[in-house]
């Protein structure tokens, strides 16, 4: 039995990877780290790949590599949700360094804000952690947002209200003890 169906492996490279960069960028703010976001670039092409025959418009290509990194993504969290926490509080991850060259190094020496966004964001449920990294990361319309997601425009519009209301929230609370209190950044300049 044939795994594959056949693919026409030219066709697929021009309509697919013209979409890598959109897809590493969505796949890095779910994920925060640059290696899990290769790994779900990797799992959504080779999904695609496989599925290929199943792509009905070419126009909609990037939309069809989203919904599969998406769905990629709600399956790796479910499952590290159901993970144990294996920190027993000695702090062993603290432990690890990185070297100067290491992009995470670079990201996180940026901006504590940026980190704290991400966690906050990493807490959201997905439906609203979707639209805030389409909106405010990869700057869609609402209109893109709802094709992509395949839900109406009114829905997109709610939960990215509630999706800001909460991080706001969460956000401010954090701020409330740091020294940085005061600085408080419009939710736009915080996912940069």
């Amino acid at each position: 039995m044939k795994r594959f169906r056949r693919v026409d492996k030219k066709r697929f490279k021009e309509l697919t990877y013209p979409h890598l960069e959109f897809l590493y960028n969505v796949a890095l703010k779910y994920s925060g780290v640059s290696y899990d976001a290769e790994d779900l670039v990797q799992e959504t092409m080779y999904t695609a790949y496989r599925k290929f025959s199943q792509l009905r418009e070419e126009s909609k290509c990037r939309a069809w590599l989203f919904m599969i990194l998406r769905s990629h993504f709600l399956k790796e969290r479910r499952q590290w949700l159901k993970r144990p926490y294996l920190d027993d509080g000695s702090g062993y991850l603290k432990n690890v360094t990185l070297g100067k060259d290491s992009e995470t190094a670079r990201i996180y020496e940026k901006s504590v804000d940026k980190k704290q966004v991400r966690e906050v964001l990493s807490r959201l449920p997905e439906k609203f952690q979707s639209v805030l990294i389409l909106y405010y990361m990869e700057e869609m319309t609402y209109q893109q947002i709802a094709d992509y997601l395949d839900i109406p425009i009114g829905t997109v519009m709610s939960r990215l209200a509630r999706g800001k209301k909460y991080m706001k929230k969460e956000l401010i609370q954090r701020l409330k003890g740091s020294s940085s209190a005061k600085k408080i950044v419009p939710i736009a300049g915080l996912f940069g």
